[in-house]
């Protein structure tokens, strides 16, 4: 078993403007099937559009809530809720509300997440 906690995992920040922190919580190293991150959107903040490589991903809100844009379809998730991205889907997340939002996001598989470690320390 591997444990890990989001005040423990280093952080680190989306190079754009008003992006995302990132602790990656599992990463290939401790699971060659999925990578968990913790991923929290300042206020106003979010991501521009991006896919994710080879990795599925869920989107599970722990706190706020989310705008996710796909195309012309937006959805806005929160506490409670899911979304599934699938290999090839690009998507722009937006944080639409005045204060942070907060989310589980698991890839599988995990080289999503390898894609963080180029992202500054934050």
């Amino acid at each position: 078993m591997y444990v890990a906690d989001t005040g423990s995992a280093p952080r680190r920040r989306a190079p754009v403007a008003g992006g995302p922190t990132a602790a990656p919580l599992m990463t290939a190293t401790t699971s060659g099937q999925l990578a968990v991150i913790h991923l929290e959107i300042p206020p106003g903040g979010g991501m521009p559009e991006h896919d994710h490589g080879a990795s599925q991903i869920v989107l599970i809100p722990v706190s706020g809530s989310v705008r996710v844009h796909q195309g012309r379809d937006v959805h806005t998730l929160v506490p409670g809720s899911a979304a599934h991205i699938d290999t090839g889907e690009r998507v722009s997340l937006a944080n639409p509300g005045t204060e942070p939002a907060s989310l589980m996001v698991v890839a599988s598989p995990p080289a999503f997440a390898s894609r963080l470690e180029e992202w500054p320390i934050a």
